[in-house]
């Protein structure tokens, strides 16, 4: 197959290939195979004075190309993919998946010459490389695969030695239906129930069976289904709030509720066990008027810690913590002298 340089070249002998070479870079340029380097020299054969005559039926999608700059290019959706080999969880993948797609959306989805067909398709071969490691941790494929390779010996940066990352266990049958259960609710945020398939089948199915596909041919089988977003308002993406639920789901996934420190003085807006409290007023309120009470001894040494109680309070602490004191003897007295005579 001829590079991007063979094709140029053969762009600007102007032959009777020519034209066939642009059409063949515009359509590796939409697939994110061509650099802006070669688009650029691609544009300067399109429009010079000699040839343009030749490209006339290429120049306005290479304009469309190029109307937002290098930004404008589509990205291979591999490009944009992380290295699935670093998940080592089945069971974080669907929140993942989402949260990847979160990021990614812009240069995934949001090109102003894509149609809606190719988002849809896009949106699908992004989503099925997480469906492959999904099912390959899941079924525990991988976690065999590492343990026959054993420890590689392999030098990393530095010399260090680069060890794989530990694989979560394969998930039992109840772990997989939640799986599985939580990546219909992500792929529903990301807008699979709008896409179409050619054979009649919405998003999610075509991804669900991605997700349950057990060889590599049924992977395949699934992959090739072409698919389109008819649902898709103004030729968009997916909803627009996607961002927002992934937000708004790793917040309420974080329980924060109010620290109370009892017996902080000046503390604001932390109440006591009861209204009762409350009510009273501060001071010579809070005394009995010498009624003994269940609480009176522990109640008169609360009074006596506080520094900033004047001498009426603590004289009136130490009556009571007297008369309570003067009770409590009379009655071991009282006790004793009905030992003695029994």
């Amino acid at each position: 197959m001829a590079g991007n340089g063979d094709l140029i070249r053969s762009m600007r002998t102007g032959g009777r290939g020519a034209l066939a070479a642009a059409q063949e870079l515009l359509r590796r340029a939409q697939a994110g195979a061509v650099s802006q380097a070669e688009l650029t020299e691609v544009q300067k054969v399109v429009t010079s004075p000699e040839l343009k005559d030749a490209f006339a039926a290429v120049a306005s999608e290479l304009q469309n190309l190029l109307s937002g700059g290098g930004d404008a290019v589509f990205r291979d959706v591999d490009t944009l993919l992380p290295d699935t080999e670093r998940l080592t969880d089945a069971r974080a993948l669907p929140e993942r998946f989402l949260a990847d797609l979160t990021l990614v959306r812009g240069e995934l989805l949001e090109h102003p010459g894509m149609t809606k067909g190719e988002k849809a398709e896009r949106l699908m071969a992004f989503f099925a490389a997480y469906a492959e490691r999904f099912a390959k941790l899941a079924k525990g494929t991988a976690q065999a695969k590492q343990a026959q390779a054993g420890a590689p010996q392999a030098q990393g940066l530095y010399g260090a030695l680069e060890v794989p990352a530990a694989l979560a266990a394969p998930l039992s049958a109840a772990e997989l239906q939640k799986a599985l259960g939580r990546f219909d609710k992500a792929l529903t945020r990301a807008g699979f129930q709008e896409l179409r398939a050619d054979d009649g089948r919405t998003g999610l199915e075509v991804a669900r069976q991605l997700l349950e596909a057990s060889t590599p041919e049924a992977l395949r089988e699934v992959r090739a289904v072409r698919l389109d977003a008819p649902g898709w308002k103004d030729n968009g993406a997916p909803d627009k709030s996607l961002a927002v639920d992934v937000a708004r789901a790793r917040a309420q996934a974080v329980d924060v509720k109010p620290v109370i420190l009892p017996h902080v003085k000046g503390q604001g807006g932390v109440s006591g066990p009861g209204k009762k409290d409350e009510a009273e007023p501060p001071g010579r309120s809070r005394r009995t008027d010498k009624v003994l009470g269940g609480r009176m001894l522990w109640n008169a040494l609360h009074l006596l810690r506080g520094d900033d109680l004047d001498d009426v309070q603590k004289k009136d602490a130490m009556t009571q913590l007297a008369i309570a004191a003067g009770l409590l003897l009379g009655l071991v007295t009282i006790l004793v002298g009905l030992l003695v005579w029994m």
